[in-house]
């Protein structure tokens, strides 16, 4: 539901201004839901909504649940989007500016700010200006009650109670009560989370099975080699064991 309201662009518009504070022109490109596969043997990411306008870029992303490692998170996905948009033989200076923003329902960090906004700084001379023109935004819908521009308060409110109580967010309302409509489309969404949850569930136990396998295999070498200490060793220590994995090529 959030891809398919954000791909009102009267809509998009209105959050990035709510949430970055800047007026965000006409968008160029948007693409729900893109998939992004920074290299072949390496993991892909899949953005709820990335959209581009003139030489910025914005990735918007909900986070509902408790994310302990939103950081690297953010890390990746500013790798990922970097990576696809500089061209073999292009210079650094073509790097648009980008913003990657979290809208998250629980505090990630604890701290009760209703917005953390993340930016590179020089430790010995914080004067100093970086350059990267890369910008991390973490809104926290919990702390909507702390946040003091009437937009951004109206959008957290909305994301972490449902209740529409602004201009905007009734917009927003309006729109997920129309979409709620279409059957088909609802229907279309749930069969996906359904079988994105089984395939999800084969594949850690899948993943259980081959892990139990290789932790077998590897107590029979050792075994065979005489190596119990290694074999005690390994069953505590987790980078032991998977030096052990490499040495014996499982």
């Amino acid at each position: 539901m959030f891809n398919r309201v954000m791909c009102r662009e009267d809509v998009r518009r209105r959050v990035l201004r709510a949430a970055l504070g800047i007026d965000v022109g006409r968008i160029e490109y948007l693409n729900a839901e893109q998939a992004v596969e920074p290299a072949a043997a390496s993991r892909g990411i899949r953005m709820d909504v990335f959209a581009r306008e003139g030489d910025r870029v914005y990735d918007i992303e909900m986070q509902l649940a408790s994310e302990p490692l939103l950081g690297r998170r953010m890390r990746y996905y500013q790798a990922a989007i970097d990576a696809g948009e500089l061209d073999p033989g292009r210079g650094f200076d073509k790097l648009p500016e980008s913003f990657v923003v979290f809208v998250c329902r629980c505090d990630p960090y604890g701290a009760g700010a209703s917005a953390y906004r993340i930016e590179r700084r020089c430790l010995e001379d914080p004067s100093v200006v970086v350059g990267d023109d890369s910008h991390w935004l973490v809104l926290n819908a919990s702390a909507w009650e702390s946040e003091v521009r009437f937009d951004l308060r109206d959008v957290l409110h909305y994301v972490q109670t449902g209740e529409a109580s602004g201009e905007l967010s009734r917009d927003i309302d309006f729109l997920v009560a129309s979409y709620n409509q279409d059957r088909e489309w609802v229907n279309r969404v749930l069969t996906y989370e359904q079988d994105t949850e089984i395939r999800c569930r084969r594949a850690r136990a899948e993943g259980v099975e081959q892990g139990e396998e290789r932790l077998l295999a590897l107590a029979g070498k050792l075994s065979a080699a005489g190596r119990l200490e290694d074999l005690v060793r390994a069953s505590e220590d987790k980078a032991y064991c998977d030096a052990l994995f490499e040495e014996f090529g499982l």
